[in-house]
């Protein structure tokens, strides 16, 4: 609607593609269009890929395996002695032939199969490596409950043929438009579907579970706090329940009222308010996080506008663009096998708990190295400027190797690669169990604020180096001062590194025992139990 050929006739406006064709209202509908697309991939991301795993994935129920304990039944002294008797009163004859009677109508001891049920480890789906590939996880959803491949080929085969008409296809309102037609029909045939989807009613949201310990902990202020030992007691039940230090004021949550509502806006649960504090404690790590996507967003601005202004000669060769593309990419699978390394050596010492803030450690580390080269380099570029008459110039080519910013492509290829490895796991294996699914997705929105803050950072920037004479951010990137803003996001990034430091250090980080040890541990136990039955088999042949 927004494009002019559309509306022309209503807003007595051109048809063509021009700017003076555009007026108020094309750019209102533009807009409005942008912020609704951008709210549809949002809740795309989100809902998509829960939904299948709703639809399509393991049920949250216990089934009973069935494990086969062995044991010797052993006859006692008494009960040989006993039986012994028996047999000469009835025999009345010779010991000997009384006591070969015995041995020989006495049953040998025998194994008894006793049966116990254990619950099943239900399967679970791992949001974390589809975070953003959802036709990935949803096809291995899809095979997992072996659906007509068909089918699912349809489904990823049509969106593909589509992302490559669209390309060829030169008026915005047929682009737009199909993309509408599409979205329009995919809602239909999803709604034809809502009576046949399962309907997991809702337990509560563990989000609301924040807001009501903050609540119920800031009207509780002027009374007595539980003890420990009193949290502890009302959650022996609880799996790996554990009343921390820290955060007093919100144990004031789980005061009783007298009423015996232990659910409301005013009573918490001692669990609940262990799963708050957890959340709190994550805060200054998610200031961390939104200052890398500061650094993230400037490889895909102002690193690709200075390479298009350098030259891509090698030797007699031109490269192509991609290169840089290319040499990233490569980076970040490096990076990617460094940190395997590292938390598989960490997991060896029995502190893969530290390995995804180590991670996170070192990308806060070459976010700030990054910005260090850039800086460096971007001061080689405007000295090469000067020198050749080219401010006035922004289309000139610069007589300068593209190779001067493969550094800093690469450092921005671990940072990203860093990013990725580390903070889902951290998110994930110290945040409550009840909010794993939530914070899931808060990994893609951390680096998002960063991508978005880049934004201010720059506009703050600008206001700020107004007051001294020149603004560091001009018409273009010759007459800008874009390694004062390098050198600004360099200390930054150094500040950042210190601050999560900080906090790393202090933070309490959630120590449970891996499912290997664990398995080991069963391991030893059953290697045990089949020992003792070999020695009470043994102690059976001996007394027979």
């Amino acid at each position: 609607m927004s494009t002019p050929p559309v509306l022309a006739d209503i807003t007595k406006t051109c048809k063509d593609y021009e700017p003076q064709c555009i007026g108020d209202t094309q750019k209102a509908l533009f807009y409005t269009g942008l912020a609704l697309i951008a709210a549809g991939i949002s809740g795309h991301i989100v809902s998509l890929v829960a939904f299948f795993v709703d639809q399509l994935g393991p049920k949250p129920e216990m089934k009973p395996v069935v494990r086969k304990d062995v044991c010797i039944e052993v006859p006692t002294e008494e009960e040989n002695h006993r039986l012994l008797m028996k047999k000469l009163q009835e025999r009345g004859g010779g010991a000997d032939k009384a006591l070969l009677d015995f041995l020989s109508s006495r049953p040998p001891a025998v194994p008894i199969i006793q049966e116990t049920s254990k619950p099943e480890e239900s399967s679970e789906i791992n949001l974390l490596a589809f975070q953003f590939q959802p036709v990935e996880a949803i096809m291995e959803l899809v095979t997992k409950k072996k659906v007509k491949q068909f089918q699912a080929c349809l489904v990823v085969l049509f969106p593909v043929v589509v992302l490559i008409i669209i390309p060829y296809i030169q008026l915005w309102s047929l682009k737009f438009g199909i993309s509408a037609v599409c979205s329009l029909v995919a809602t239909l045939v999803f709604l034809l579907g809502s009576g046949k989807y399962e309907d997991h009613r809702s337990k509560g949201s563990p989000v609301t579970n924040v807001f009501r310990v903050l609540l119920a902990s800031t009207l509780n202020m002027f009374k007595t706090c539980p003890s420990s030992s009193k949290l502890e007691q009302k959650n022996k039940n609880v799996e790996h329940f554990s009343h921390t230090l820290g955060l007093g004021l919100l144990d004031k949550a789980a005061i009783e009222d007298g009423t015996g509502n232990k659910r409301s806006w005013l009573v918490c649960t001692p669990e609940e308010v262990e799963d708050t504090k957890m959340v709190i404690r994550m805060i200054p790590i998610w200031i961390t996080l939104i200052i890398c996507g500061v650094v993230t967003s400037i490889g895909t601005t102002f690193f690709v506008e200075q390479a298009n202004h350098m030259s891509y000669k090698f030797g007699r060769f031109n490269l192509p663009n991609s290169m840089l593309l290319f040499l990233y990419q490569t980076g970040k699978s490096q990076s990617k096998k460094m940190y395997t390394s590292i938390s598989q050596k960490l997991e060896q010492r029995k502190a893969q708990y530290a390995a995804p803030a180590i991670g996170i450690a070192l990308a806060t580390f070459s976010a700030a190295l990054c910005c260090i080269l850039a800086a460096i380099v971007e001061t080689r570029r405007l000295q090469v400027i000067t020198d050749h008459g080219l401010i006035d110039k922004p289309d000139e080519l610069v007589p300068m190797t593209v190779f001067w910013i493969v550094p800093q492509y690469f450092l921005l290829a671990v940072l990203d690669s860093f990013y990725e490895s580390s903070v889902s796991p951290f998110l994930t294996e110290n945040c409550p169990p009840s909010m794993q699914k939530y914070l899931v997705f808060l990994n893609p929105g951390l680096s998002g604020m960063g991508m978005v803050g880049s934004i201010s950072s720059v506009y703050v920037a600008g206001r700020a180096s107004r007051r001294n004479g020149k603004p560091w951010f001009q018409h273009s990137l010759n007459e800008s001062r874009l390694d004062r803003y390098y050198w600004t996001l360099a200390g930054l990034s150094a500040v950042n590194l210190v601050w999560f430091a900080g906090w790393a250090m202090w933070y309490p980080y959630r120590i449970e025992t891996s499912n290997a040890a664990d398995e080991q541990n069963r391991s030893q136990a059953t290697n045990q139990e089949e020992a003792g039955i070999a020695e009470h088999a043994e102690e059976a042949t001996d007394i027979y």
